[in-house]
């Protein structure tokens, strides 16, 4: 009997970067199961791409960026980017769903009680340009718009930034009505906010809610204050990544594949902390279910901790929010249930109890007319697939 013939495959992408870490635990994964493949790495800059072309191999998965788009075309290579950074590029891809972690953020500072949005990206990347789109989208929808920022800003000349920084930035922030939820396309960038909000005076969050995207640990708690931060399945994006490459090498196509991996929530921290609600009522409220909404709460409870009465109540809950107090308490447990099934292996009935819910047929009924899925599809949605 032959043995079976060995696949190179080259995994070209920096090492340690928040995103592409957990993307290359999820290639490991993956390749654990496959003992014919031998993989090896290298790093996106001259010396390792010099290395990378005299190397053959049989597939390539990269994060995919301008500058070396040409040294992965190879004729019967398949290439797989999990970058998502240009528009126009011949590769199948596995990326984040940047359609929807738009309107993630969106949902997100909207449902803190801001009135006040804008948005800080990266001027060439394809990602950044999806997020933002989605996320005004959205605002549109829920009746805000989006202060994006003008880089022919006229720079205030009484500011004195930083060395490096660009002026132009904190004549924006400075000049962005207050309080303001701002969406920053990684996390790289939010932290970099909150540096220029301490550099202007600007407090977060009490004026400045900073949301970001990767959930970089290290990123996001380094920061002062840490930084609320959407978090993206990276290591079920390298697994199918490495899988769809499994396929390609197995069955070559002409035709490019793209799976969009969903973002997996967001992972709240301080520089968010805040419900920008005037309204002290509507204020109360709120706070009391997101500390009791394991309780089974209900309106009724409210009205027990709120003297006034229910018709009141879901005016100004409507006034602020577009939605009643008992919309609000589905809303908070269907989150609290998300994020349960989404961290942790509990069993459906402990999910229940911890996010209000009697029991886990209720759960199961409320989270279908609400997300379009029941609780156990949205489990597995956030999963390594099975081979």
């Amino acid at each position: 009997m032959s043995r079976r013939r060995r696949k190179h495959v080259a995994i070209v992408m920096h090492r340690w970067v928040g995103y592409l870490h957990g993307v290359q635990l999820g290639i490991a994964k993956y390749v654990t199961q496959k003992p014919d493949w031998i993989c090896t790495h290298f790093l996106p800059d001259p010396p390792g791409l010099e290395i990378f072309s005299k190397h053959p191999v049989d597939g390539i998965i990269a994060y995919l960026e301008p500058h070396y788009v040409t040294n992965l075309q190879a004729p019967g290579v398949p290439v797989i980017d999990v970058s998502n950074w240009m528009t126009e590029q011949p590769f199948s891809r596995v990326i984040p769903d940047d359609q929807k972690i738009g309107v993630l953020a969106a949902d997100y500072l909207c449902d803190l009680g801001l009135k006040n949005f804008a948005f800080r990206g990266h001027p060439h990347a394809v990602f950044s340009h999806l997020r933002h789109q989605a996320f005004s989208r959205r605002l549109e929808e829920h009746g805000f718009t989006n202060h994006v920022w003008p880089t022919d800003v006229l720079p205030d000349p009484r500011l004195k930034p930083p060395t490096g920084v660009d002026p132009s930035i904190l004549t924006w922030l400075i000049r962005l009505p207050k309080p303001v939820g701002i969406f920053c396309a990684h996390d790289l960038l939010a932290c970099d906010m909150i540096d220029l909000c301490r550099h202007t005076g600007l407090r977060v969050p009490e004026d400045v809610c900073v949301l970001g995207v990767d959930n970089d640990e290290l990123l996001t708690q380094i920061s002062h204050p840490p930084v609320s931060s959407i978090t993206l399945q990276t290591e079920k994006i390298g697994f199918e990544s490495a899988r769809l490459l499994d396929r390609l090498m197995r069955c070559p196509t002409t035709h490019k594949q793209v799976i969009l991996v969903p973002p997996g929530g967001v992972i709240a921290r301080q520089s968010t902390n805040l419900l920008a609600i005037e309204d002290q009522t509507v204020l109360t409220a709120l706070r009391y279910i997101r500390e009791h909404i394991h309780e089974r709460i209900s309106v009724e409870d409210l009205m027990e901790v709120i003297p006034v009465n229910r018709r009141f109540l879901e005016r100004r809950f409507r006034e602020h929010l577009g939605r009643t107090p008992l919309q609000e308490i589905r809303r908070v447990r269907i989150e609290t249930a998300k994020k349960l099934l989404s961290e942790t292996d509990l069993a459906m009935p402990a999910i229940a109890r911890r996010s209000g819910f009697s029991n886990a047929e209720r759960l199961s009924s409320v989270f279908h007319s609400m997300t379009g899925m029941t609780p156990t599809q949205y489990r597995r949605q956030f999963r390594l697939h099975d081979t």
